[in-house]
Formats: C-alpha cells, sequence, structure tokens
C-alpha cells in the first residue's frame, strides 16, 4: 500500500511538471513561444516515458499534456502556412481550449478505454458508465463556462479544472465506498453462513 501511494505521489509530480513549467516560464515574463515549446517538449518526454514504462495517466492530466505537446505547433505550422487569423485565435483562446482537449480526451478514454475516463481498474460496469458520463458532462459545462466568462483566467479555467480534479476524486472515492460495502456484506455473510453452520453442526 505504502508503495503505492509512493509511486502514485511520484507519477502526480511528474505529469505536472509539463504545465507547472509552462506557467513558470510565461508568468515569469518569457514570450509564448519560447514557454509553449518547453511545454511540448517536457509534455512529449512525460507521456514517451509513461508509455515506456507501462505507467497510466490521470485521464484530466493527459488531456492537460496532450494540449501542451499540440497546442505549440499548430499555432506555428498555421502561421508559416499563412493563416494567421486561426493563429491568432488559437494564440487568445489557447488556455481555454485545454478544456476541450481535456474533453475529447475523456470522450475517446470512455470508448476505448476499460479504465474510461475516471481512470481506474476494475470498475463495475454500471459505475463505469456513470462516473465517465458525470466527468464529460462536467468537462462540457466547464467548456461553456470558460468561453462565456471573460474575466480572469483563475476563474475562466483554473477553478473549473480544479472542480474537475476534485470531481474525479470523489467518483473514485465513491467506486471504492461502495465496493468496500460490497465486500464487508459479503464477508458478514460469510461468517453468518459459518456460523449458522457450526450451530446446526453442534445440534446434530
Amino acid at each position: 500500500m505504502k508503495k503505492s501511494l509512493q509511486r502514485t505521489w511520484i507519477t502526480d509530480i511528474l505529469e505536472a511538471v509539463p504545465s507547472v513549467v509552462f506557467l513558470a516560464l510565461w508568468r515569469s515574463g518569457f514570450d509564448m513561444e519560447t514557454s509553449g515549446w518547453t511545454g511540448a517538449l517536457l509534455a512529449a518526454a512525460q507521456l514517451l516515458g509513461f508509455y515506456r514504462f507501462g505507467v497510466f495517466s490521470n485521464p484530466i492530466m493527459l488531456g492537460i499534456n496532450l494540449h501542451l505537446l499540440i497546442i505549440t505547433p499548430l499555432i506555428m505550422v498555421s502561421f508559416a502556412i499563412g493563416a494567421r487569423e486561426f493563429s491568432d485565435a488559437l494564440v487568445v483562446h489557447s488556455y481555454r481550449g485545454v478544456l476541450v482537449t481535456v474533453f475529447v480526451v475523456g470522450c475517446v478514454l470512455t470508448l476505448m478505454s476499460r479504465r474510461g475516463f475516471v481512470g481506474i481498474d476494475d470498475v463495475p460496469k454500471r459505475s463505469f458508465w456513470k462516473t465517465s458520463g458525470v466527468l464529460l458532462a462536467a468537462s462540457a459545462l466547464a467548456i461553456v463556462w470558460a468561453f462565456a466568462y471573460t474575466g480572469a483566467v483563475v476563474l475562466s479555467v483554473a477553478v473549473p479544472m480544479i472542480g474537475l480534479f476534485a470531481l474525479r476524486r470523489f467518483l473514485i472515492a465513491n467506486i471504492l465506498d461502495n465496493e468496500n460495502r460490497i465486500g464487508g456484506i459479503a464477508l458478514a455473510g460469510g461468517v453468518s453462513a459459518f456460523l449458522a453452520g457450526r450451530d446446526q453442526a453442534g445440534e446434530i
């Protein structure tokens, strides 16, 4: 258990490095191109490393890091081929677009991964569709909010993103609580049956 928690803690840190470095550079006065390429390279290294060693990503962080990997090259290519208006639009909405990428990743994981959007193993089929559906709905609402709200980035993107992380944790805890409750009922039933069997044997 301790080893598992340590591994989770380490993977969480590694997944966060690309976005943390990108934001640190951007907020420190570096231009968007430098910050973006640095984030993209770190995201590529993180994603390849996890793939190489068979480490599962947090689905939300997977969306964030794929966004970092894609957005800067896409902006630069659009600019290079003369699609200036498109590249300008990407720059303006790049931070809101991360929620779109998270939503798309969630759709793909829900349809193609046995772990779903919630991102854990051995989820009962009913809980699988329910939790993934709730997360997808929350992601869609976050996108609407991000593009409708024109105020500070913290309120338009950061707060909804934190909400998605918190919601995922809540859904995982709910799944595990239900499994433990079912396991506890089964154990209690088994003990009762065993004791009943002993009582009947004693009477015979």
